[in-house]
């Protein structure tokens, strides 16, 4: 190959490549970033994120130490050792390297489990129903990262969809894109795929997430329909498992409603009730959270006969819990709360068997009040989420729809994040980055770590890895 345009492209204009590309930059390499999208502020996830950045719920400026043992905590030992410790080892340097790129934080309560302190992008959002995302942390961050990028001499490209990568002799040297209606290669040292998972590809979800994709609530923007992942694979990639995701309970008047998604979710609402299917019978370990719980509801033979059960009570109290708390945010923006003064009303309301429905709460109270819950099949296991008995009318009842925010699994990547290849040896001259990657989260546990924190260390372990490559 002749001298490359470019050290580092990035596919993808979110977190994970804008960061790669800006940390290489920064190094002193010449990058471009490829966004398929022609807007100025083109949406993605990135862009409408809440922003709260952690690692498997833990604050990112704690040690290795401590991080790497809460990472494999999450995720039932699922997570790949070398990918745990690129996490942890980075994380708190990965915020200073942003806050001299021109991002910024602050220290915030997220959550409704004793409202931890997290490091949150700013100005934060502003957690009420519906996206709003313009001059939040999300955006700001984007158009910072972008702004120092191109202050330094790097370069983004809008409109430009990447169609294939471009391999010479087992390596990688760049793209074929398409812009203006026009085919072009554009040749580089190395190419890093940042352009996210394929939460927003219906056949791609198929088989793996779901077998009903059409009853799912995409709980993203458009733009993760799975390319990266596709291009890998065609150049030899290794995928890891591809059927979970990052996701939350939302009403099923999401499914129509835009003004409830991305909130209010009724995830807080979910752990302290019972969750029953089409028959009236529970199908899943309430107490596992609301990850858990979305993967189990989108994996149902019909992902919307899923209905949380729950006494007036819990609504009234632990409803209003929360930085963007269902009640009142789902019913004042047109989600439905089914009321009933008994249990004979709420199954007919429901359209469930009455007997089923008996039975099923008769022994979930039964176990609750003798301590039980773990005899239960499936099992309660008192998690990280409080059980509650569901016994004393009046009753509520949510309709429940899966909201699909970003798959899991992806590309296999090793600790500098270069692509491997299906011998398990790294492909030369590829890199991904964020959720184009597998082998941090998923799993029986259904682990999560962090979007934003495997976006941003990644992408910045790419960059410096390309640097540092290019230097020796």
């Amino acid at each position: 190959m002749s001298d490359p345009e470019y050290d580092l492209i990035a596919i993808g204009g979110g977190f994970a490549g804008l960061t790669a590309a800006a940390r290489a930059q920064d190094l002193g390499l010449k990058c471009l970033v490829l966004e398929r999208d022609s807007e100025d502020r083109y949406l993605c996830n990135s862009r409408i994120t809440s922003g709260v950045f952690h690692v498997a719920s833990n604050d990112v400026r704690l040690g290795p130490e401590d991080l790497a043992p809460a990472i494999e905590k999450e995720t039932a030992g699922y997570a790949k050792p070398e990918l745990v410790q690129t996490i942890a080892v980075n994380a708190a340097r990965t915020v200073e390297w942003l806050r001299g790129a021109g991002v910024k934080f602050v220290a915030k309560g997220v959550g409704y489990v004793n409202m931890r302190q997290h490091m949150v992008l700013a100005p934060p959002r502003r957690m009420r129903a519906g996206l709003d995302w313009e001059g939040r942390g999300g955006d700001f961050t984007l158009r910072a990262l972008e702004a120092f990028l191109i202050k330094y001499g790097g370069a983004v490209d809008r409109g430009a969809e990447v169609t294939r990568l471009l391999m010479e002799d087992g390596r990688c040297i760049g793209a074929e894109v398409k812009a203006g209606g026009k085919l072009k290669e554009i040749t580089a040292r190395a190419v890093v795929i940042a352009d996210g998972g394929f939460q927003a590809n219906p056949e791609m979800l198929r088989g793996s997430v779901t077998g009903a994709p059409d009853r799912v609530r995409l709980r993203a923007t458009p733009s993760g329909t799975g390319d990266g992942i596709r291009m890998a694979q065609d150049v030899g990639a290794a995928v890891t498992a591809l059927g979970d995701f990052y996701g939350h309970l939302l009403s099923a008047t999401a499914m129509t409603n835009e003004a409830l998604w991305p909130y209010p979710n009724i995830d807080i609402v979910a752990v302290a009730g019972v969750m029953v299917d089409g028959n009236g019978r529970r199908f899943v370990d309430e107490s596992r959270g609301g990850v858990f719980l979305s993967n189990a509801v989108a994996k149902l033979d019909d992902p919307l006969s899923a209905t949380l059960v729950m006494t007036k009570k819990i609504w009234d109290e632990i409803g209003t819990d929360g930085i963007a708390p269902p009640n009142p945010l789902m019913v004042k923006h047109g989600g439905t709360l089914i009321e009933a003064p008994d249990l004979g009303a709420l199954a007919a309301a429901i359209q469930v068997p009455a007997d089923a429905l008996k039975t099923t709460l008769d022994g979930y109270n039964q176990a609750f009040h003798s301590g039980n819950l773990g005899t239960l099949s499936p099992q309660r296991d008192g998690g990280r989420h409080q059980a509650y008995p569901v016994e004393e009318g009046p009753y509520c009842a949510i309709r429940l729809c899966a909201g699909v925010t970003n798959t899991m699994g992806g590309i296999e990547i090793d600790q500098h994040c270069r692509v491997l290849g299906k011998d398990g040896a790294p492909i030369a001259g590829l890199y991904a980055a964020g959720s184009s990657t597998g082998g941090l989260e998923g799993g029986p546990n259904v682990g999560y770590v962090g979007g934003l924190v495997k976006a941003f260390v990644f992408g910045m372990v790419a960059g410096e890895h390309i640097a540092g490559e290019i230097d020796a």
